[in-house]
């Protein structure tokens, strides 16, 4: 019993969403005393939960007004998106690549090469990464288009 004792105040010491840990998994699948009163205590917390806090339709009058409220505010303007200047810019990329690999000697095992492909790749990762950061709006909108359709 003060196994369970131990078992059950780390349970109660884990924030809200947390993991339980491995050996308080194991406590619970051996002792159904435990099971039954963290079973209880998720049941007790749920209902305790305001009405507040629970998750509201999307289709809600309220949330509509926001959204309408914020469309209106935006005037229907559009960012739009110049993928022209990414374009050239990982191409010019792409032929510096192939013209360094180009008057590479071959064979040569020279750290200098290793270093300048490291570089490269730090490159394009950043490329990418900053292409990303500032299209974010272009790939949150694909993904929100994906959403509704299902």
């Amino acid at each position: 019993m003060n196994d369970c004792n131990k078992v059950m105040e780390e349970y109660l010491g884990l924030d809200k969403g947390e993991r339980v840990p491995l050996k308080v998994t194991l406590h619970f699948l051996t002792c159904k005393n435990c099971r039954t009163q963290a079973r209880l205590l998720r049941s007790a917390e749920r209902s305790s939960v305001p009405d507040s806090c629970k998750q509201t339709a999307l289709d809600d009058a309220a949330i509509l007004a926001v959204m309408n409220k914020i469309s209106a505010k935006n005037n229907g303007k559009k960012n739009p998106i110049s993928l022209s200047k990414w374009i050239i810019g990982g191409a010019a990329m792409v032929v510096l690549f192939i013209v360094f690999s180009v008057f590479e000697k071959p064979g040569s095992n020279h750290p200098l090469t290793v270093y300048t492909y490291i570089e490269l790749a730090a490159l394009i990762t950043a490329y990418c990464a900053l292409f990303i950061r500032s299209n974010m709006d272009f790939f949150v909108k694909k993904i929100d288009t994906k959403a509704r359709r299902k």
